[in-house]
């Protein structure tokens, strides 16, 4: 029991009150009148007639208030203490075990695995261990188990990742094993070289109560290492193939100078090699003489003289000759004057991605026309029909994108194996501009399409007006992406096949809308083309645990899709990574997701291409892993072991006075109980009362 305000307890001496009010209060004396004391003798009072306390049920009512009223004043509340974790019994031990690739560092990893079977050794009777493995997400190696052949199996077949470190889902995932377990005794076992950067202070993890934590420092605040932990390649137009200068940045986190060399190698070959000095916990860049781009995609790797920390002395990534999104434009046989003209310029002049524009009108359009097109764009036209019809459903089902701008074309001349494939019911056209026409109301900016101004003053689509729409139905509402102030779709999007299929309400140049005139068209139609053209940016790397998501990186897919129609869509490819395993994955559908979790460069090729002649990838481990900074693992152990989850039993003990008696509360309860109690001596005293009077 605590008090939050014990000089209250001073009130107590108040109960003397009622005792001297007991003690005082004598019997009423009837005076009798003597005509004359003449006659009476004078005798002296010899004896005292003791005090009595009388009505003592109503003595101790009043006495017992005042306690409960300077009680409730100091305002009470229960301390309770965490249970000391058992000693006896048998006992759920977990031990983790760091791997991420700062482990490399010097003979880190050696002695992370001989404390590993150090900490499993003593496993025997009832007692269960589980080793869990840990880089960025952690992983059991063995369930829990006393098996000391199974666990000593775990340890030797570990190997280090390529991924950084974090500490808060490795104790999570511990947690959860020792919550589960209905063993006495419950320990963790962390063995890290803990580094700064793993570990956020304000990570919210706490251990069970009673779990008993040891950590063991294998990194002894070692922080001497040699990092790339930048490159870049900046290109530069040269006649007719583009010439790349690459630089690159070496960081030094040691307290004295290196001399290093910096060797750039293309396609495998040694380029050239820079001696560079690196100062003192500084940086230094090695900027290589231009190289021309080569005509297909081609590794690239930039190293210095391995020291202590191997893994971060190299870094991968490829050079690819400049991807352009190829768009054709279809209008009308008779289009209005500079019908396509601010669609064309919009996009030609981008650079990154380029597009390369043709226009069409589609009683000139003709299947060689659509080989090879990223996107297809029908401006006020309907679908063609035919030969050409076919060919452009098939490039759309294959992977292509398709811009549909339906105008005021009228929906029965659309087939109606096209009505079936559009993503919006084509409705009548609205007429807005006796009240200044519509404006775009509501995007979605998690959209790929919108994503690029979710950010303050990025753009904004609200100034727009749109004079005339097409009203389109999207069957529940569903694939709308932009609405208009009177809620019906502005912008609706459908995956078909492969390909996507897009919806604009409205026209693309000034003729229905002033939207091709404010600065938000530009960029709108640069992603909204590349969304819909399945244009992702080319990375020249991607970092160890980055998941690669081919659907947005047609760049990627391209080069491997065989066949046409729906065929293509199923066509398989294999990502095959440095070490071998190999992957099975699609452009689209269920399988179209990677993680690439090592260092080096992975190959993405399809069923009929040799081994060798895919697609580079370029994977790198993480820079922020190079910073070696130690902090002591005694501050992790308190964190993580001290404070209870927040919300539980503990918790509440573990908090300030003050948090405590404000949940609990307890002075509410003894307020009321001596207002009861007042409340009663009232009644009793005057019945009392009455029956003496």
């Amino acid at each position: 029991m605590g008090l939050l305000a014990p000089a209250f307890l001073a009130g107590l001496l108040a109960i003397g009150i009622p005792i001297a009010i007991h003690l005082i209060n004598r019997e009423r004396r009837e005076v009798v009148r003597f005509p004359s004391l003449m006659f009476l003798r004078k005798v002296p009072y010899r004896s005292v007639r003791r005090q009595k306390l009388r009505h003592l049920l109503l003595l101790a009512m009043r006495c017992l208030a005042l306690i409960l009223l300077v009680a409730a004043f100091s305002r009470p509340f229960l301390q309770r203490h965490h249970a000391a974790p058992s000693l006896l019994g048998a006992r759920e031990r977990v031990v983790l075990v760091d791997r991420s690739y700062s482990m490399g560092y010097a003979d880190h990893w050696k002695r992370a695995l001989d404390a590993a079977r150090t900490a499993t050794r003593d496993i025997a009777g009832n007692d269960r261990a589980t080793i869990v493995f840990f880089a960025n997400d952690p992983a059991a190696a063995t369930e829990p188990t006393g098996n000391q052949g199974r666990l000593e199996h775990a340890i030797a077949a570990a190997r280090l990742s390529s991924e950084g470190t974090r500490y808060e889902p490795a104790l999570k995932f511990a947690a959860q094993i020792l919550s589960a377990s209905n063993l006495p005794r419950k320990e963790v076992v962390m063995i890290s070289d803990f580094q700064n950067v793993a570990w956020g202070r304000r990570d919210d993890v706490h251990l069970p109560t009673g779990t008993a934590m040891t950590t063991v420092d294998v990194g002894g605040g070692q922080d001497t290492d040699l990092a790339i932990t930048q490159v870049s390649t900046d290109r530069d137009a040269a006649g007719d193939r583009d010439r790349v200068t690459v630089t690159a940045r070496v960081t030094n986190v040691g307290a004295a100078a290196r001399i290093v060399d910096a060797t750039l190698d293309l396609g495998g070959r040694a380029v050239e090699t820079k001696k560079l000095t690196v100062p003192a916990k500084g940086v230094a860049q090695a900027r290589f003489s231009p190289n021309a781009v080569p005509a297909a995609a081609t590794r690239g790797t930039v190293r210095i003289t391995h020291d202590s920390l191997p893994q971060n002395d190299e870094f991968n990534f490829t050079l690819a000759p400049g991807e352009a999104v190829s768009v054709l434009v279809v209008q009308p046989s008779k289009p209005r004057a500079n019908q396509s003209l601010y669609l064309r310029r919009a996009l030609e002049i981008g650079d990154r991605p380029a597009f390369h524009v043709d226009v069409r009108t589609i009683d000139a359009l003709r299947s060689i026309d659509l080989a090879s097109r990223s996107l297809v764009v029908l401006d006020e036209v309907a679908p063609p029909d035919g030969a050409v019809g076919a060919r452009l459903r098939e490039a759309v089902l294959a992977g292509a994108g398709l811009l549909v701008v339906p105008g005021d074309v009228p929906a029965a001349r659309w087939s109606a194996d096209w009505r079936a494939l559009m993503p919006a019911r084509l409705g009548a056209v609205v007429d807005r501009t006796r009240d200044a026409g519509g404006t775009i109301a509501s995007v979605d900016y998690g959209h790929p399409v919108f994503e690029l101004f979710s950010a303050p003053r990025s753009g904004d689509f609200s100034t727009a007006h749109l004079f005339r729409y097409r009203q389109l139905v999207a069957p529940g509402d569903s694939g709308v992406i932009a609405r208009l102030d009177d809620g019906s779709p502005a912008l609706v999007e459908k995956a078909a096949g492969g390909g996507k299929i897009v919806m604009w309400a409205s026209s693309l140049d000034e003729y229905w809308t002033d939207l091709p005139l404010q600065p938000v068209f530009l960029p709108f139609i640069h992603e909204l083309a590349k969304y819909a053209g399945r244009y992702g940016d080319t990375r020249s790397w991607f970092q160890a645990g980055d998941v690669l998501d081919l659907s947005r990186h047609g760049e990627l897919t391209a080069p491997f899709v065989a066949g046409t129609g729906e065929s293509a869509v199923e066509a398989s490819m294999i990502l095959e990574s440095p070490s071998g395993h190999r992957t099975p994955l699609t452009a689209s559908g269920a399988e179209h997701l990677a993680t690439l979790s090592e260092q080096g460069f992975y190959e993405l090729r399809g069923p009929a291409t040799a081994a060798g002649s895919g697609r580079p990838i370029a994977v790198n481990v993480d820079p922020k892993e190079s910073d070696l900074t130690h902090f002591d693992p005694k501050e992790l152990v308190a964190a993580v072991t001290a404070t209870p989850a927040p919300g539980s039993a503990d918790a509440a003990a573990a908090s300030a006075p003050k948090d405590l008696e404000r949940t609990q509360a307890i002075w509410w309860y003894l307020l009321a109980v001596a207002l009861v109690l007042m409340a009663a001596e009232t009644v009793l005293s005057n019945r009392l009362s009455k029956l003496e009077a």
